[in-house]
């Protein structure tokens, strides 16, 4: 982490990354095959980064925000909507029509869900945090954000822990958070 970063920094990076790769599924719709490669991604990704925000962002932000409880509780009802539709877009045999609907409708929660966070969420932690306060949060989110990195495991054709995403017979949201709680984010 370079000296700059921030709890708000690292979320922001992460909300460039998730737009990314809902542009990338935008162009992949009709293309089955690497749709469900990058799906997965995305779905690892959008779940690793809710538990980051819900590990480092929300418990600073009940503490030190005049009305933290609500506006946390807020975004949490966020981030169920989210893994609701994340988790209709992980069923198997999706149609293409099926998909698109989909991604449409997780555009639809997931925009104005990052754009209410950095227009709102993230001014306020600057107001009411201290600087040092928020590198110290943002490096602990960077740390573990290294640590829970899932990219390179479901890049990876034979890699055990892609297996044990697929195989589970939980929802690939559900996986992703137990394996996040079990190792780089535990509550």
């Amino acid at each position: 982490m370079n000296q700059s970063e921030t709890l708000i920094s690292v979320l922001q990076e992460d909300h460039n990354d998730l737009r990314q790769l809902l542009t990338e599924l935008d162009y992949l719709v009709e293309f089955e095959r690497l749709r469900r490669s990058v799906t997965q991604l995305l779905i690892a990704e959008m779940v690793r980064h809710t538990v980051a925000e819900e590990t480092y962002m929300y418990p600073v932000a009940r503490a030190h925000l005049p009305q933290g409880t609500r506006i946390v509780q807020r975004e949490i009802a966020g981030h169920a909507e989210l893994e609701r539709v994340l988790r209709r877009m992980d069923l198997p045999d999706l149609t293409s029509a099926e998909f698109s609907t989909l991604l449409a409708e997780l555009n639809a929660e997931a925009g104005p869900h990052a754009r209410a966070e950095e227009n709102q969420l993230f001014p306020l932690l600057a107001r009411y945090l201290k600087p040092e306060e928020l590198a110290a949060v943002g490096e602990k989110a960077a740390a573990a954000k290294e640590k829970a990195s899932l990219r390179q495991y479901l890049a990876q054709p034979d890699s055990s822990l892609r297996d044990r995403f697929v195989t589970s017979g939980t929802t690939m949201v559900e996986r992703v958070r137990a394996y996040l709680h079990r190792g780089a984010y535990p509550l």
